[in-house]
Parts: C-alpha cells; structure tokens; sequence
C-alpha cells in the first residue's frame, strides 16, 4: 500500500496510506472579501470515508509537500536517503547529515552558511520562515526559540543546527 506524507509550510500534517484524493480548494469568502485556500487529505476503505483538514487560510508563500514514501521509511520514520533541502540523491552528493525528519547535503550546507555568514542571496526556492508553528527538522525547535528558520522543499533548518552539521563535516587537522 502507498504511504503519502503531507507537510504544510514544513510541518507534518499527514503521514498514512488509503488516501483515496488529496485536494487543494481555493474559494472566495464574500463576508470576509478575501480568497481562501485549503489543503486536505480523503481517506477510508470500503464504505468509510474520511476527510481530514491539514491546513486552512494559506497564504502567498506557503509551501505543501506531497511525498510518496517507500515501504521503509514510512515504516521506519527515518530521515530520507537523500538531500531534504534540494533533493539529491545519496549516490550525487559528497556527504549527508541526516538527523530527526531531514537530511542536508554539503552543497546546501554551503548555500545556507552564506546566506548567515555573508549575507548572500537565499538558493532558489528558500525563504527564511520566523512564524511560530515551523520547526527545524534536525532539533524541532521554532520561533521563538530560534530566530528564524531556512527553508527548501518543505524542509527546515535553524542556525544552531546549520553550524553543527558545518561542525560535522568540516574536515579535521
């Protein structure tokens, strides 16, 4: 059976499998004279359907991940087996830090330092999220205990982590 896992601006908001539609609605509220959009998940079997709600109000600027999970890491919980952050594979990357919900590759490692460090331009498709509610895939912390997140493809990092996974693969000697 296909296990599906559904972030919502980095947060899982799903993970399980009889998922019968997924669907993105988005509709004008005339009493409030503003567009809403809305992500939700059907599910069920013979005879039973359920409709599950992940996310409401969205916003420009949000971000919805879909991933089709393999058997073992939907069963396992692990992180992927390839970069979270731009989506390398294993076999196309140098090194790999995977902790807790992601993985991060060197060549993003690299982009995000400087982005902190330098003040260089954010990699396409990042943005820097400080709303309470996002977390950081390595520690699972958010704002406020953390200034602000990185992230990519529904993946976050804190500078904390960002510093440690530099830490760890900065070569000694």
């Amino acid at each position: 059976m296909v296990t599906f896992e559904i972030r919502v601006n980095g947060e899982r908001r799903f993970l399980g499998d009889s998922v019968t539609a997924i669907t993105l609605v988005a509709d004008f509220l005339p009493r409030r004279r503003a567009d809403r959009v809305t992500v939700h998940v059907g599910k069920g079997g013979e005879g039973e359907r359920e409709v599950q709600y992940l996310g409401s109000d969205l916003q420009a600027g949000d971000e919805i991940s879909i991933r089709v999970l393999a058997d073992d890491e939907a069963a396992s919980g692990e992180a992927p087996k390839g970069c979270s952050f731009c989506g390398k594979d294993l076999s196309d990357v140098t090194s790999l830090v995977s902790g807790g919900e992601v993985a991060i590759c060197e060549s993003c490692l690299e982009a995000f330092d400087a982005v902190v460090t330098r003040g260089a331009s954010l990699p396409l498709g990042a943005s820097i999220h400080q709303e309470a509610g996002d977390r950081c895939g390595f520690c699972l912390k958010g704002p406020p205990e953390v200034a602000g997140l990185l992230v990519r493809n529904a993946a976050a990092l804190c500078p904390e982590c960002l510093h440690a996974c530099i830490d760890i693969t900065r070569p000694t000697g």
